[in-house]
Order: C-alpha cells, then structure tokens, then sequence
C-alpha cells in the first residue's frame, strides 16, 4: 500500500491474471446486440463496423482507459503537467494530459500504462479507473449531440482541440476534454449506464450509433 495513495489497493491495474473487468455500459451494449470479447482485461462491446456513415454522429464506451487524478500544489502540477495552463490538454504518445485547475488535473491512458504513469509521478496520482465511466462522441455532428445534452459552449471559437474542461452534461458533473475529432467525457461510475442512454437519447434525431473502440477493432476495422 503507498504511503500517498492509501486506496492503491483498490486499483483495478491491482487485479489479479484472469479477472475480467467490466463497464458500467455492458448490460447496454449486449442489449444492443453488441458482442462481449475480452481485450487487454477488459470486457469490451464489440459492434458491427457496417453501416457507418461519415458524419453521421457516433458514441463509444471509453470506460476501459486508464485515469489517473492529479493533485499537487502549483508548481508540482506544472511539472507533472509540463507548463500546461488551466484549461489545457496535450497527446502524447497515446496518453493524454490535462489540467483542469491551477493545482488538479487528470491523465488519460491505455490501462497497461497506469501503474507505470503512477508510480512516475512520485505519489501525486490516485488511479481512478473505475471511478470515472468514460462516453466519447464523434462525427460531424458531435456539438450537436453536446448542445442536446448541456449548456457548455463546446463551440470551436470557444472549446477547441486540445482543451478541457469540468462542468454539467445531462445533469451530472462531467470532464470533458476535446480530442480534436470527438469529445471524450468522464462522470461518476454509478452514473455510467444512464450516461451511456442519455447521451444516445440525446443523439437520436441524428441518427447517433453505437461503436467499438479503436483499440479493440480488429486491425482490418481500424486501417
């Protein structure tokens, strides 16, 4: 157990060989018709890739990446974060970076990565995984599925690529970060599955579908 992190025990980078980790999404996603592979630990929905239109808008289940909550003084969340401002996000090398306030921010990142990301950053990270549900929304049309769910102002002016942002999207309290090509959100657990249906509720007029995470397509899927 760290000394820092008293609750490093209930990490599910923890997990023992052969447990299956679950999203709250999955009674959804087998509803839906959805096959259930197990892919680096984690039970993932996998749809059917035909059918998909350009700009038609698309939702997936990022609940299985790993997240990491920065917390420090100032200067400490500037050097974890590189200088980036409150506001701001960086990719790099699949890992994203983000800093919500002077002395918060968040790390997004392939599950394998956590504990290695966690244990760089001397103690300042507390791996919450499976605290935070994940939803991303894409496609041409995703800031009108975003106006149909919140009043944030995810206009390109005002929330461009690269940023984030903490606020209310269907009622519960969201991160929201800006991928350049979707907007990825992240709200408590237990609201993951409601999450999942308000956001398809929201983006029906639209013609909204349900996708499998790239990095569970199969490679044919995602060249």
């Amino acid at each position: 157990m760290s000394a820092v992190d008293p609750y490093a025990f209930m990490s599910p980078a923890a997990a023992g060989p052969g447990v299956a980790l679950r999203t709250p999404m999955e009674r959804r996603h087998i509803a839906a018709g959805a096959a259930i592979e197990e892919r680096d630990g984690w039970r993932i929905g996998v749809y059917p890739e035909e059918g998909e239109g350009e700009g038609d808008p698309w939702v997936v289940d990022i609940s299985h990446l790993g997240k990491l909550d920065l917390r420090a003084t100032a200067a400490g969340i500037d050097e974890l974060t590189g200088g980036l401002a409150p506001g701001e996000a960086r990719a790099d090398g699949g890992v994203w970076t983000m800093r919500l306030t002077p002395t918060h921010g968040y790390v997004l990142c392939p599950f394998d990565r956590v504990e290695s990301i966690r244990s760089a950053t001397g103690g300042a990270a507390i791996d919450v995984t499976c605290g935070l549900a994940g939803v991303a929304v894409g496609g041409e049309r995703r800031r009108d599925v975003m106006n149909r769910s919140s009043g944030l102002d995810v206009r390109p002016s005002r929330f461009p690529a690269n940023r984030c942002m903490a606020g209310s999207v269907m009622r519960v309290p969201t991160l929201v970060l800006n991928e350049d090509g979707r907007i990825s959100m992240f709200v408590g657990w237990e609201y993951g599955e409601y999450f999942w249906d308000a956001i398809l509720d929201a983006g029906a007029p639209l013609g909204i579908g349900a996708r499998t995470p790239a990095a569970a397509r199969s490679p044919e899927a995602v060249a």
